[in-house]
């Protein structure tokens, strides 16, 4: 793939949330945006069936058809992922440019690359910060790093904000991992502040607190506490990589890891079995803590 090429057809590996709100602000700018579902979920099946994606029978079929890979789903698949597309490739003989929009450390992010070595494939690190472009207007950002990145580029304005951070692989990993250790790591800090309050019985003198001399803080509280079951699962590996990128510059993990450790709380309670789809929003906090602080007495 040159760096000359227009871009129109853009595969989406795979379209969950933020995925699928790619692929619909894509296709308002008249690109086809294509995928493969063989082996995916009824929840992912749904979402690109909402978005308008194209399923293409096989990885190979989305190779030949694609000028661009854009690889978003659970982090802790990236690697498979790109193994996977990078066989794919080789038996379609044809080879797009390939874009890692996963919450991965700068390590992993060479690892990924890794899958295309001796390959002409265009490996392009990338971040991708805010909500689905739907939910945010277009305003998503995408940040990019690599030595090819004109391609990816034209999506700027064409549903994406994207901003190149030069050619090294890994610094658009960088910047996802210590955006999202500030976003994530204080939302389950503050969980767990909550979770406190309730343990200590001091919920209502704790928060009346924080309502008058914090009240970002019990904003925060009020939007988050409900809502990190629901991708806990996939945060708890984003934190792992978090920790494990600090780590790797010799600044301490330990925040994160043990906001991991509040990740897997919210993964053991009832509230991971819905979605962001499927949520509940008439439940009270206290209710919500509730269901924390059983989750946790459960593991005792």
């Amino acid at each position: 793939m040159t760096e000359t090429n227009s871009l129109n057809c853009i595969a989406i590996l795979m379209p969950g949330d933020m995925g699928h709100g790619c692929a619909s602000v894509f296709r308002r700018y008249g690109m086809r945006v294509v995928t493969c579902l063989n082996g995916r979920s009824q929840r992912t099946r749904a979402l690109a069936e909402k978005a308008g994606l194209e399923d293409m029978s096989t990885l190979g079929e989305v190779m030949q058809t694609a000028d661009l890979i854009l690889s978003i789903l659970p982090p802790e698949y990236a690697v498979q992922q790109a193994q996977e597309a990078a066989t794919a490739m080789e038996a379609a003989k044809a080879y797009p440019d390939y874009v890692d929009c996963n919450a991965i450390s700068p390590a992993t992010a060479k690892k990924v690359a890794s899958a295309f070595d001796d390959m002409p494939v265009n490996f392009i690190d990338g971040g991708l910060i805010g909500l689905n472009p739907v939910k945010e207007n277009e305003g998503t950002r995408l940040y990019v790093s690599g030595k090819a990145t004109a391609l990816v580029r034209q999506l700027d304005g064409r549903g994406l904000v994207v901003r190149d951070l030069g050619g090294e692989i890994g610094r658009a990993s960088a910047m996802k991992m210590v955006y999202a250790s500030s976003t994530k790591g204080a939302f389950s800090l503050f969980t767990a502040v909550a979770v406190m309050a309730e343990l200590t019985g001091l919920r209502d003198e704790i928060f009346d607190e924080l309502d008058a001399s914090q009240p970002n803080i019990m904003a925060t509280i009020e939007r988050m506490a409900p809502r990190i079951p629901l991708d806990a699962k996939r945060w708890i590996f984003e934190m792992d990589e978090i920790a494990s990128t600090y780590d790797a510059y010799g600044m301490t993990a330990h925040f994160h890891q043990g906001a991991a450790d509040i990740m897997k709380l919210a993964n053991k309670t009832p509230l991971a079995n819905e979605t962001r789809e499927t949520a509940q929003d008439n439940r009270t906090l206290a209710d919500v803590l509730q269901i924390y602080v059983d989750a946790l007495r459960a593991e005792s």
